[in-house]
């Protein structure tokens, strides 16, 4: 059984919101973290998954989605503040971990 992720995305201002849904979550999140690393993106930097709701049925997906894409600005709001009051990152990027330098010259 697949399941169905709508997810709502914004921008670090909190200005803008993307609805969309999803049946991979974390390839979606990976698309996301490749599109907002190219340096002439247009638009808005929409980089964080602030809110998400599962759903087994594929109609029952898109039917929220509508739902949610007909709300307001404000009400989109309030279901994010009710669910995530800090507007948190569900799915924070993955830190690259560098290796350290072994500096070998004397300074």
């Amino acid at each position: 059984m697949s399941n169905f992720i709508v997810y709502i995305l914004t921008d670090n201002n909190r200005r803008y919101f993307e609805i969309d849904f999803t049946s991979n979550i974390l390839s979606t999140v990976v698309e996301l973290q490749q599109a907002n690393s190219f340096t002439f993106q247009q638009g808005a930097n929409l980089n964080r998954i602030i809110y998400s709701e599962a759903f087994s049925k594929l109609a029952c997906a898109k039917k929220r989605m509508n739902e949610l894409q007909n709300f307001t600005h404000l009400q989109i709001e309030r279901i994010i503040r009710k669910n995530n009051p800090n507007w948190n990152n569900l799915f924070p990027q993955q830190q690259q971990s560098y290796a350290k330098r072994n500096s070998n010259y004397a300074a």
